[in-house]
């Protein structure tokens, strides 16, 4: 039943008072006295008197000021786990103006599971570990973020070339990179190459996904090696299988093959060829089938 404001309540108690006696306090008091004083089979009502009274109490005031305390979630009172220095936006002022946060009760049971799919939506959350409630109306939520590995160069018809960045496995992240820093990523670069995702979805060329598990397992090694960018090699209507190939800093070619983890027989493991990368193999070598030395 909805409850009307005070404004309206006050009228209606006054005008149910008007006309009646009002009992002075020596009259209760006497009452009181009367009560104490009762045959003992009387206090067996006692009982009952205080849990009217208290259930009276409770609907007149304590669930009033749950319902105020604990109905919304107030933003200031959730942590996350810290995102990386590359995360430069405030992922529970996002989460919280984008989602149905603010209409969540603390009350509601399954008010736990609500606010980890509220942040699940976020582009940089690749998983949500957990959330906690806390003392006082506090949230704890703790967050896995995305790592973004590479850059994938694209030639928009309205807006002219660019770059857009994703993941190991090519989900499309948020573009929150001075152009500059563009160069500390490896490149994807794929003729013809646009995304049909949005933000936190797959980029939706296979070649780019493909391209992005090898930036992977490349990027901690991006600088040792000198490494600039990893290109499609070949037709697909006649290799079913994205074949990749790596440019280094100075335009030096290696023929990696097939994408990590989907090599046909007789190639060498994606470890191995990135080992004998490491050993220092030349240049223009043939990664697939590459001798490593003893």
């Amino acid at each position: 039943m909805t409850e009307s404001p005070p404004s309206e309540k006050r009228p209606r108690l006054i005008r149910r008072k008007r006309g009646l006696e009002v009992e002075q306090p020596s009259t209760m008091v006497g009452w009181v006295r009367g009560m104490i004083a009762a045959p003992a089979v009387l206090s067996i009502l006692w009982p009952a008197i205080l849990l009217v009274v208290g259930y009276a109490a409770w609907q007149t005031w304590g669930a009033k000021y749950v319902a105020v305390t604990y109905h919304g979630i107030d933003p200031q009172k959730i942590s996350v786990t810290s995102p990386p220095e590359y995360v430069r936006t405030d992922i529970v002022d996002v989460v919280y103006t984008e989602t149905a946060m603010k209409d969540m009760s603390l009350l509601d049971k399954q008010v736990s599971a609500k606010v980890a799919s509220a942040f699940a939506s976020h582009p940089w959350v690749q998983r949500v570990v957990g959330v906690r409630k806390k003392a006082n109306g506090r949230l704890d939520v703790r967050l896995n973020y995305r790592l973004p590995v590479a850059m994938v160069y694209v030639d928009d018809p309205k807006t002219g070339p660019g770059f857009l960045v994703v993941d190991g496995e090519g989900t499309l992240l948020p573009s929150d990179f001075a152009p500059s820093e563009t160069d500390h990523y490896l490149h994807i670069i794929v003729p013809g190459a646009y995304h049909t995702g949005g933000l936190g979805s797959p980029f939706g060329d296979t070649r780019v996904h493909s391209a992005a598990l090898l930036a992977r397992l490349l990027a901690p090694h991006r600088i040792e090696l000198k490494l600039k960018s990893i290109g499609v090699h070949g037709d697909l209507r006649q290799n079913p299988i994205v074949q990749l190939e790596i440019a280094n800093e100075d335009g030096e070619r290696w023929f990696w093959g097939s994408p990590p983890g989907e090599e046909v027989a007789g190639e060498l493991p994606a470890t191995m060829k990135l080992q004998a990368m490491l050993a220092g193999v030349p240049t223009g070598s043939d990664l697939r089938q590459v001798q490593l030395q003893p």
